[in-house]
């Protein structure tokens, strides 16, 4: 067997045996893809740095690129980071974040106030919200204002 087939034999019995070169590009298509996801939010993130509370929208992210682009400006911006994608039509994804914070109340009342569903760990939740983009910034200006969100 020659070289090329003997790792290719290794990989799929890493990968399982269902592995095609199809989903073994596709495997490397999604990896490269997350890795520029992922220096486009730790630039973004850097934009933020010690800001304070944030709150972001971006389009187009899936609930786990949500979830990473909130950690990373969660990370650097000092406060609480409310971080959205959606539309207006079909609503919007979230994720809340806030180091060794607890959102339960933050989130209890936007999911009430909003038509959203979600949850998480008391510093760090998820969920998607029926609701337009003027009417999740009017939420956040009312909280902010009662000191209670970003």
């Amino acid at each position: 067997m020659n070289p090329a087939a003997e790792v290719w034999e290794k990989v799929k019995a890493l990968m399982g045996a269902e592995m095609t070169a199809t989903t073994l590009n596709t495997w490397f298509d999604d990896a490269e893809a997350v890795a520029l996801e992922e220096s486009r939010f730790a630039a973004l993130a850097e934009q933020y740095r010690q800001a304070g509370d944030v709150l972001l929208f971006e389009d187009g992210l899936s609930p786990d690129g949500l979830r990473r682009l909130c950690d990373a400006v969660l990370h650097a911006c000092g406060g609480q980071c409310a971080c959205f994608s959606g539309d207006d039509s079909s609503g919007y994804k979230y994720a809340v974040g806030q180091l060794n914070g607890d959102l339960r109340d933050l989130v209890k009342e936007l999911n009430q106030t909003l038509n959203g569903r979600g949850g998480g760990k008391d510093d760090f939740v998820q969920g998607s919200v029926q609701a337009s983009r003027s009417e999740i910034k009017a939420f956040f200006q009312a909280a902010i204002r009662e000191g209670t969100a970003p």
